[in-house]
């Protein structure tokens, strides 16, 4: 199975709950990765699978507490993430990261093999015009 492809709109629910498609579950509950870490970067969410973020922390790892460019990129970067878990195949999105990535109604979820990108559907098409709908 391959990584996390393709692109899909779905819409978050009143609670913030977006379904997550059937491709991406499958390679979430095959990696036993139903809890999942969600994180601001620039102007959408990126999600790691449990695995994939320990990936990351370890690089992080190599920045230091005690330098202050090194503590602003850790700060950055954890006050931005938030514990996420998939229960009956719908992801909770926090309702703080959601409104930092201007999320409403329509979603658009975004393969990028190890990780999938959660974007608002405008924000989406404004950066990527050939994906709009006409």
């Amino acid at each position: 199975m391959n990584g996390f492809l393709g692109t899909y709109y779905v819409n978050l629910d009143d609670k913030g709950r977006a379904n997550v498609p059937a491709k991406f579950r499958t390679i979430l509950e095959k990696d036993n990765n139903l809890n999942m870490v969600v994180c601001v970067m620039d102007d959408f969410l990126i999600v790691f699978p449990q695995d994939e973020w320990k990936l990351n922390e370890e690089k992080m790892n190599d920045l230091s507490a005690f330098d202050t460019a090194d503590r602003n990129r850790l700060r950055e970067f954890y006050s931005r993430a938030d514990e996420c878990e998939m229960k009956s195949g719908k992801v909770l999105v926090p309702s703080r990261l959601r409104k930092m990535a201007e999320l409403n109604k329509e979603v658009v979820l975004v393969g990028m093999s190890r990780t999938f990108e959660i974007w608002s559907k405008d924000r989406w098409e404004k950066a990527n015009p050939e994906f709009a709908e006409n």
